[in-house]
């Protein structure tokens, strides 16, 4: 059985992930769990095939697919699940629609995930 744990994000050094992507992540049980904050204007170039859980706590975040289906939206206050590209979903790549910043908190089940 897990034992209860603290994640202290607001103690942690930011990360660049990518040019204008930043994240905060722990692993915690196998998972990596992560506040992300996508700069105004910031995109991911790469594809992602692992799943996601996640949370919008501000802005609005918007991911495409690979495969041409309909883009999943997600605004502040809303919570979204990216199923992995190996049970049938499209690999994903997200972007930051709002005029300011974007920021996620997110749980994937492989600690190198990137949304």
């Amino acid at each position: 059985m897990s034992e209860a744990k603290n994640v202290p994000f607001g103690e942690m050094e930011w990360n660049e992930d990518t040019p204008g992507i930043q994240a905060r992540e722990a692993e915690v049980e196998g998972a990596r769990w992560a506040i992300v904050r996508y700069g105004e204007g910031a995109r991911r170039e790469e594809w992602c095939e692992e799943g996601h859980r996640g949370y919008v706590v501000e802005g609005e975040i918007e991911y495409e697919f690979d495969d041409g289906r309909e883009p999943l939206r997600a605004s502040e206050g809303e919570a979204f699940l990216l199923p992995p590209a190996t049970l049938g979903s499209g690999a994903h790549r997200g972007r930051n629609l709002s005029s300011g910043q974007t920021r996620l908190f997110l749980i994937d089940d492989h600690p190198d995930a990137r949304a």
